[in-house]
């Protein structure tokens, strides 16, 4: 009895593993020529171009939702806002982004749309609030942690055109897209 307990054991689970074969093949990897949803977290560094600003550290989140084109193309849609730390300066953006991944999970990104920037206005030197246009370009490498979850780190850099001055930013983070 000692001998036949660890082999029915060893059975049961064998038969576990057909049983549930055609299940794990039903969850098998995605490629990108789906919907997705999702957003991102990420920290930086802006600066506007007006006089006496400095260069400061920048917290950003953003919502994304798109679809692929292609297994290797995808496009979408980007509401974004981003808050320098220590400076009560503000940006929002709405932004079209295009990923192309040219080999495997390497992605480049180029964005474009408009921009909403609340410079604090200390100086007196022409702060304030603006909307405008915005454009980047940005690298990445993105993965499936599961079936339905890509995983991507990146980095961009983003300028945005307003008429009283221009904000450049350069941003590092992470992003969660469900396929």
């Amino acid at each position: 009895m000692k001998r036949s307990l660890p082999s029915l054991c060893a059975l049961a689970g064998i038969a576990s593993l057909f049983v549930a074969a055609p299940a794990f093949a039903l969850d098998g990897y995605r490629d990108r020529a789906g919907i997705f949803y999702g957003g991102g977290l990420g920290f930086g560094a802006g600066k506007p171009d007006t006089k006496g600003a400095e260069t400061k550290a920048t917290f950003n989140a953003h919502g994304r939702v798109g679809g692929g084109i292609t297994s290797n193309l995808t496009l979408d849609f980007d509401l974004g806002l981003g808050m320098q730390l220590g400076k009560s300066t503000s940006l929002q953006t709405g932004f079209v982004g295009l990923n192309l991944f040219p080999a495997g999970d390497l992605y480049l990104r180029v964005m474009g749309g408009i921009a909403h920037a609340s410079v604090d206005d200390s100086t007196g030197q022409g702060g304030g609030g603006a909307t405008g246009m915005g454009a980047g370009l940005g690298l990445g490498y993105e993965f499936f942690a599961n079936a339905d979850m890509a995983v991507g780190i990146g980095v961009d850099y983003q300028h945005h055109f307003y008429d009283r001055f221009d904000f450049s930013l350069l941003n590092f983070g992470l992003t969660f897209l469900v396929y």
